[in-house]
């Protein structure tokens, strides 16, 4: 019998023992409970929170993903344009085809109004931030994003003065006419070699100029790369030159085939 009654009370000092271990448990998520619903979230930490965001963001619209390189200054530009509010550009340096690449710093402003919430919501305190970065591009990298680091704010936060890039190069507008002059004033015998020829004396260095022919036809492509500017030109033998422009312009993106005659020759479909 006393083995059954020591047995018994064991039984029960565990009994006990659980419900009191499960009783503080209870006490101790009621009371955290209590505090999620009844204590505002701290607006500093929300308006850090807001401002890693925009950073994270810019350094993502930053990133060119085989883009040709462009200075410091195109990109610059870039964030003034496209930033939200309260991002004031610093200043800019290098160029992202260069080892070092293209650097931008800004600062990120972010204010977060206070406000009381209703059931169940404790609302926010007011808060502020302000941080600095520094982002920098490299061009033709596979990276999602640019490599951003925050950085100390330099004390005087005026901003730089407002960027003004040079404008990219681009195709005149009589590039059209130009290549069908070009094309027709070419013999029906004329080669690829004899129309890249005379299409390059047409247009200054930074233009693309490729020639290749098919049965009975001569096409020749002239283009700018970082403007996507791109017109085919097409002449068979025997008729007038015209412009080709069904093509998918996914194709003259970075990492594409690019604007060749490939375009009217050998298409690609995309999907």
């Amino acid at each position: 019998m006393s083995s059954s009654r020591t047995a018994g009370g064991s039984v029960l000092r565990v009994v006990g023992i659980g419900l009191g271990a499960l009783l503080v448990l209870a006490v101790v998520l009621v009371g955290w409970l209590f505090y999620e619903v009844s204590v505002p979230d701290d607006g500093d930490r929300v308006a850090e929170q807001q401002a890693e965001a925009t950073a994270e963001q810019i350094a993502e619209d930053l990133e060119p993903r085989y883009a040709d390189p462009l200075g410091a200054e195109n990109l610059a530009a870039q964030v003034v344009a496209d930033g939200p509010d309260g991002v004031t550009v610093l200043g800019w340096d290098g160029d992202s085809g260069s080892d070092e690449g293209a650097a931008v710093e800004v600062a990120i402003r972010a204010e977060v109004r206070g406000s009381s919430g209703e059931f169940f919501d404790p609302g926010v305190s007011a808060g502020t931030s302000l941080t600095c970065w520094r982002f920098t591009v490299h061009a033709y990298e596979h990276d999602a994003e640019a490599t951003r680091d925050e950085i100390d704010c330099p004390d005087d936060l005026g901003g730089a003065p407002a960027p003004e890039p040079t404008p990219l190069p681009s195709l005149d507008p009589n590039a059209e006419a130009t290549v069908l002059a070009a094309l027709d004033a070419l013999p029906d015998d004329a080669t690829p070699a004899t129309a890249e020829a005379a299409l390059r004396e047409a247009f200054p260095e930074f233009v693309d100029v490729r020639a290749d022919q098919g049965s009975d036809v001569l096409v020749a492509t002239v283009g700018v790369l970082r403007a996507r500017d791109c017109i085919v030109g097409v002449r068979h033998v025997g008729e007038s030159a015209w412009r080709f422009s069904g093509f998918d312009r996914i194709q003259l993106e970075p990492g594409e085939g690019g604007c060749d005659p490939g375009l009217y020759l050998a298409p690609i479909t995309t999907h």
